[in-house]
């Protein structure tokens, strides 16, 4: 039923859980009060000595993201199996969450409070390290949003045991407790009301709901449908590999919106400081759920439909185009934050540039700097004028301002004779030979 706790695992319930589910959750295994120490702890083990930063980092372009958002104020709900509180990466991050048990009532569950390290497969806590584990010393591990909080909602008889009644009481929990992200790494084949139901509610509180498409390949799978990640409102998550090539055990159909690595992960492992690989569609939804959180942070005037859509126009295509194995493509978180479609370019005021007005149509001079320009210029051109004039006056001066000889005798060029007889249009041009000499 989980979409991805490896990928060798199947989603498809076995015979005894399969009825269980079929029958909504009227016949209900032995009745237990409380959830029951793990048998068996999933633990993890050091990341080898001088490991560099987490390949997530690059690959989703998250130091480009968190300089714009890190999800601080959203809270993500991580209904699973639980999550170890105790991880020094997870410190600070996870709320005290729910936990919901089977018991023989009216209800057919019980809720109560986990405690903090209660989370016996490590799945869920590797969900949650992948949403918002904290910034490791040297980024050997962080989250999509680190900082953004998880609400863990504990499944704890086991996702794969658990009754539709369960299900649908831990997401209405999960939106009772204000959560703008719910995150659901888990899958079935069939449609059963009581869960669809309780997404519809939550979809229509304004929360943005993300589930796995699951790791079946599809095979033996009628309809090739798989929820909820198939109900409307969903973001349904594919997982591809490292090389961005969709992995070929995530289920595939038109229903499928985008994608998240998927492939051998490096996770948050419960037990105390260590950490396991994991791969599937569950935690390449988990990476879409901290993008989602990211969103909601920059932007909270969006609503969860308008966040959604922000994912998948941003997201980078696969192969060229949407396609049924990973929809609109690859999540980018730093295209989420940035990407303007039209109905959200009013909501985000900080990714604007603001636009002056024009200023009013004045003539360039004012009155007063006019006629200073103006008065300057007539004293220019009389200096001007004066200074070219000085040669001729002195000549004049000396004629005694008469024409004829100047002062000193010297008679003044005599002009050139005219001849005009030769412009009548004759022939009467003279011979410049006859000129006298």
């Amino acid at each position: 039923m989980r979409g991805g706790h490896a990928v060798r695992r199947r989603l498809l319930l076995p015979g005894a859980a399969a009825l269980l589910l079929a029958a909504g959750g009227l016949a209900h295994p032995p009745a237990a009060d409380a959830a029951e120490p793990c048998r068996r702890a999933v633990t993890g083990e050091e990341l080898p000595s001088g490991a560099g930063p987490l390949p997530l980092i690059e690959q989703l372009g998250l130091r480009q993201a968190w300089d714009l958002a890190t999800g601080s104020g959203v809270t993500v709900a991580v209904i699973d199996s639980g999550v170890d509180a105790r991880h020094p990466d997870l410190t600070g991050s996870v709320r005290r969450g729910s936990e919901f048990t089977i018991v023989r009532d009216a209800t057919g569950y019980s809720r109560t409070t986990p405690e903090p390290e209660q989370d016996c497969e490590g799945h869920g806590t590797a969900v949650a390290g992948l949403v918002a584990a904290r910034r490791a010393e040297g980024d050997r591990m962080t989250g999509v949003a680190p900082g953004a909080a998880v609400y863990p909602v504990r499944i704890a008889d086991g996702v794969e045991r658990a009754t539709t009644e369960i299900l649908a009481a831990a997401i209405d929990d999960a939106v009772a407790a204000g959560a703008g992200v719910i995150n659901l790494s888990l899958a079935v084949p069939t449609d059963y009301e009581p869960i669809r139901e309780a997404v519809a509610r939550a979809v229509e509180a304004d929360v943005v709901v993300v589930a796995a498409a699951g790791n079946e390949g599809n095979q033996g799978i009628s309809g090739g449908r798989m929820y909820p990640a198939a109900y409307d409102g969903v973001l349904a998550v594919g997982a591809v590999g490292n090389d961005g090539q969709p992995l070929d055990s995530s289920n595939a159909g038109p229903w499928v919106d985008l994608a998240g690595y998927g492939a051998d992960l490096a996770v948050v492992a419960p037990g105390g400081t260590g950490y396991r690989v994991e791969s599937g569609t569950s935690f390449a939804a988990a990476q879409v759920s901290g993008t989602a959180a990211l969103v909601r942070s920059r932007f909270p005037g969006l609503t969860a439909a308008e966040v959604a859509r922000r994912l998948t126009d941003s997201a980078t295509p696969v192969g060229g185009g949407r396609n049924d194995r990973t929809g609109a493509g690859l999540v980018d978180p730093f295209g989420a934050l940035t990407d303007l479609g039209p109905a959200e370019a009013a909501e985000a005021p900080a990714a604007r540039v603001p636009v002056r007005p024009l200023p009013p149509d004045e003539p360039l001079l004012g009155p007063t700097t006019a006629t200073a320009l103006a008065v300057s210029g007539g004293l220019l051109l009389a200096v001007v004028l004066g200074l070219l004039g000085a040669p001729a006056a002195r000549r004049a001066a000396r004629r005694g301002w008469r024409t004829g000889p100047d002062a000193a005798g010297d008679p003044l060029p005599a002009a050139a004779p005219a001849r005009l007889d030769w412009l009548d249009g004759g022939d009467s041009r003279p011979d410049p030979r006859n000129r006298k000499r």
